[in-house]
């Protein structure tokens, strides 16, 4: 079947960013600094690269065949148990579907949960493809603009939320912006959505994108919403955590308080069937067998973070403050929308990407992929751009 009009809207920014991101790579120089996708050249924390040429070398024929649909009962167990210690939740191991990928467990989750023509209200910026799947599975998205600071905005939530709403998406931490939502703000969350269940007979269930969660490189920790809204599915990627993006390993987490649990998970469990979506690789799974009780080491990233933050500053960029995530969130200087600066950039042998792509313009996201030896480099391209503007500026006075 082919996209309608609305999904070919959903499907162009990122394609024509692709076409920008491959232009560039063809017409670059060696000293090209791509800070667009999510692929870091860096390891800050090794131990999962380390943990799999064990696994790896443990490894025979047998271990590689089919497992069930959701993952290995032995690999689902270590996980629930994992969050139960971290959220002091009684997650079992039927709560927790692996999945090859966040991505898979979203769409897993949005086929479980919703019927066509439900509501699902997402906070924007977000990310890029939300609106893509709820289309895909004909749900209705509705975007809500964050407040100050890209924080969510709880009176334009309350309002939006109606009759037909029957879910809302956030991020935890926020890609793209790097923002992490205090234990205050979902707590207040919650309340919104308990009093729309009050209001409208069914309380919304809110799905929790916390790919990033273990990326918070800020001080004051990490809170779920599983701890504080009953009605919650967690969604979760190992690749994100351990930068091992290209082997899609996830899972979907239902809190152990959602109303209608059962139900609910057997639907999850027939979507992996029915998407195809089954279960992440044999070898991925022993591998999180070893990561379910680890957290990685997130100083380096800190200090990266840190000091591009204070290069933008410098610059004269202001910055989204951000406290998780391996990206920064910059508004772009006056004079340019997010397109025309990302191309500038790019010229210029830096690649980010454009707001457009997060339902969001005027801003531009850097991915941390380089360490403190290439952040000099990437100062110069950020800096020659507005240098060519304010040329341009004086030549046409």
């Amino acid at each position: 079947m082919l996209p309608d009009d609305e999904e070919q809207r959903l499907l162009e920014p990122l394609e024509r960013f692709a076409a920008l991101h491959a232009t560039a790579l063809r017409a670059s120089r060696s000293g090209l600094i791509d800070m667009s996708y999510p692929n870091p050249l860096v390891h800050r924390d090794p131990r999962a690269f380390d943990l799999l040429r064990g696994v790896l070398a443990e490894t025979d024929q047998a271990d590689l065949q089919y497992t069930p649909f959701g993952g290995g009962v032995v690999v689902r167990r270590r996980v629930a148990a994992s969050l139960s210690r971290r959220f002091g939740l009684p997650f079992g191991f039927r709560d927790v579907l692996l999945t090859p990928g966040a991505t898979a467990a979203l769409n897993v989750v949005l086929t479980a949960l919703f019927r066509p023509d439900d509501e699902v209200v997402v906070p924007t910026p977000c990310w890029m493809d939300y609106f893509l799947y709820l289309r895909r599975l004909g749900l209705r998205p509705v975007a809500v603009p964050c407040g100050a600071n890209k924080r969510l905005d709880l009176a334009a939530l309350a309002s939006t939320i109606g009759p037909r709403t029957a879910g809302v998406i956030i991020s935890q931490p926020v890609c793209p912006t790097g923002v992490l939502h205090s234990a205050e703000e979902l707590a207040e969350l919650s309340d919104v959505l308990r009093a729309a269940g009050t209001r409208y007979g069914r309380a919304p269930v809110l799905i929790s994108d916390e790919v990033h969660r273990d990326q918070t490189w800020d001080t004051d920790g990490f809170t779920s919403p599983v701890q504080v809204y009953a009605d919650t599915v967690s969604l979760y990627s190992f690749g994100k955590a351990w930068s091992l993006q290209g082997q899609r390993t996830g899972y979907a987490a239902f809190c152990p308080a959602l109303d209608g649990r059962a139900e609910v998970v057997a639907r999850a469990e027939r979507a992996l069937r029915s998407t195809g979506f089954c279960a992440p690789t044999a070898l991925m799974q022993r591998l999180v067998v070893e990561l379910a009780d680890l957290t990685p080491d997130c100083g380096p990233l800190h200090r990266d973070q840190v000091l591009l933050r204070e290069m933008l500053a410098r610059l004269g960029y202001e910055t989204v403050p951000g406290r998780a995530t391996a990206f920064v969130y910059a508004r772009c200087p006056d004079g340019f929308d997010d397109w025309t600066f990302v191309s500038r950039l790019a010229r210029n042998g830096l690649l980010a990407m454009p707001s457009s792509l997060f339902h969001e313009p005027g801003y531009f996201r850097l991915a941390l992929n380089v360490g403190p030896d290439r952040l000099e480099d990437v100062g110069r391209s950020l800096g020659a751009v507005l240098e060519q503007a304010d040329d341009a500026a004086r030549s046409n006075r």
